[in-house]
């Protein structure tokens, strides 16, 4: 059967672009006359395209490339996030809509073959693409905060690979092999990485002897298995932590009364034969702060500027602390919203700082930011492990190696764990060729099914991909006991990964399959409720 799809390994079609001095209609037919203001090159080689932007008089914004073609048999488009996945499920397979934001990269079905486009990870502009039935457009958004980005000197601003399938490929397995081309160099944990976090049970109401305890709860839950369980700590054990006013969750990072030396607690999570994880929140802080080094005051607190070299030196030594203390595991957290100002559920790949922010340095994409936010948590982080949390993952691969990839779980609903956790797994081809995938916790409480949180712990540690829980200590009745021992022993011998079954068909996987292919698992998502909890909120 011929090949249909079109190649961006060639010269677009079109291209126009922006710069600071650019019309806001610059991609309006009259506009679209003139020539692109943003200097530029595509370079095409064997098996990929880099596009290469130049100093362009003005502060460049926007450069849009345009691949015409014959689209009109494609009948689904897969599109992802721009960090973590959320509730409005992003990652699915859809019809055909031109406008629709599909960051990174995308998946097109069509005369039963599939066909993969994307840039490779660690870019240095947000670049995401759009597909219709007369082609496929390119867009980089390489702007510096809510300005364009005053380039001193060329920019390889992204590379573009592709992948077109065999026919009757099934796409699962097209994503698979499509994945490594993204990401040459992953970074990838050294172990397993299975255990609890105490968010979704405690919420912040943690102490000292609170984490004695559920460390004792976790070695009875996973036995005697070869790797060491992480006991994670969440927010709640920093200085500023009120649990009288619980809306500010930033900085300094010190231990609060509770816990007094972090060191200490550390040392007895060792002790008892777990290893210590913690989490923080690098760029929210209180104090006297360099006026020039803060971005804004917003979340209680100040926000520090990205650009700025206090923060980056700032954030590689709060970073190294922890290490000091004795943590094998450092989550960072709330990156992406306090860079840009912006939820993960903003679909605008144009817009992506709010006016608020105005950078220090204005010689730096926004992409580079948050990468040199990311390269200064993993240089303080130094040999522990480094979970990404509200970051973006094609910008953290090669540098972190686990990725938080979907949104907050919930030991209130179980709902939420669906449409975040149970989506996120649409994510599961990149998972171990960018990254760990952390599809986070299931939350064992009194409010949430107990059988329906081993089945998303038990699909997690099937995959090979993080098995966390957050238990609440004493609730697992000895059956439930019995089955999360299993269900930690599958993580720790990560014999075997499992891979999703139907992948175009559901964008709540519920059948998962061997790498054999000769055993299926199932699960049943919608028992819960009968369906979809239709009303929600996150305190109920």
């Amino acid at each position: 059967m011929e090949n249909r799809f079109l190649s961006l390994l060639r010269e677009p079609d079109r291209v126009v672009g922006a710069t600071d001095a650019s019309s806001f209609r610059f991609e309006e037919m009259p506009e679209m006359a003139e020539a692109c203001p943003v200097k530029y090159e595509y370079l095409v080689g064997e098996k990929s395209a880099k596009v290469v932007v130049y100093p362009s008089g003005s502060p460049v914004k926007y450069l849009k490339l345009r691949f015409r073609g014959d689209l009109s048999f494609v009948d689904r488009v897969f599109g992802d996030a721009w960090e973590r996945s959320d509730s409005h499920l992003q990652l699915e397979w859809r019809s055909m809509m031109a406008h629709r934001v599909l960051p990174w990269y995308c998946y097109l079905m069509g005369n039963r073959q599939t066909a993969c486009y994307g840039v490779k990870t660690g870019a240095n502009a947000f670049v995401y693409f759009q597909a219709d039935p007369h082609g496929i457009t390119l867009f980089l958004n390489l702007t510096c905060g809510n300005t364009g980005t005053d380039l001193k000197e060329p920019l390889v601003a992204c590379e573009v690979v592709e992948l077109i399938g065999e026919e009757g490929e099934d796409p699962y397995r097209v994503a698979c092999r499509f994945a490594p081309m993204m990401c040459e160099n992953p970074r990838l944990p050294k172990e397993p990485v299975f255990g609890v976090n105490n968010w979704y049970w405690a919420y912040g109401d943690i102490s000292r002897e609170s984490v004695r305890v559920e460390t004792d709860y976790l070695l009875e839950m996973t036995g005697d298995t070869h790797h060491r369980p992480y006991m994670i700590l969440d927010d709640g054990w920093q200085l500023n932590r009120s649990l009288v006013s619980s809306a500010y969750i930033g900085g300094p990072w010190q231990p609060n009364a509770r816990f007094g030396s972090m060191s200490d607690t550390a040392a007895e999570i060792h002790e008892k034969g777990a290893k210590a994880g913690i989490w923080f929140r690098p760029l929210l802080t209180l104090g006297d702060i360099p006026r020039e080094s803060v971005l804004c005051a917003e979340s209680g607190g100040l926000i520090l500027d990205p650009s700025h070299p206090y923060t980056l030196e700032r954030i590689e030594t709060d970073a190294a602390q922890i290490r000091t203390w004795g943590f094998d595991l450092i989550k960072h957290d709330f990156s992406f919203i306090d860079i840009t100002g912006i939820t993960p559920t903003y679909k605008n790949g144009a817009k992506m700082c709010l006016d608020s922010r105005n950078m220090y340095d204005k010689s730096r994409t926004t992409a580079m930011l948050m990468k040199d936010v990311y390269l200064a948590v993993a240089r303080g982080a130094g040999d522990a492990e480094v979970i990404g949390c509200n970051v973006c993952g094609h910008l953290s691969a090669g540098i972190h190696s686990i990725l938080r990839i979907g949104g907050d779980t919930s030991g209130r609903s179980f709902e939420w764990t669906v449409r975040n956790g149970v989506n996120s797994v649409m994510r599961l081809p990149l998972h171990l060729n960018l990254y760990m995938a952390d599809p986070d916790c299931a939350a064992f409480t009194e409010q949430v099914d107990a059988d329906l949180n081993l089945d998303f712990l038990e699909m997690c540690a099937l995959t090979g991909m993080t098995t966390l829980a957050s238990v609440t200590p004493g609730i697992l009745s000895k059956q439930a006991m019995e089955r999360i021992r299993q269900i930690y022993a599958i993580a720790d011998r990560n014999e075997d990964r499992y891979g999703i079954l139907n992948f175009e068909k559901n964008a709540l996987p519920e059948q998962f399959v061997s790498s054999d292919g000769k055993t299926v698992r199932s699960y049943d998502w919608s028992q819960a409720y009968d369906g979809a909890r239709s009303l929600i909120s996150w305190l109920q």
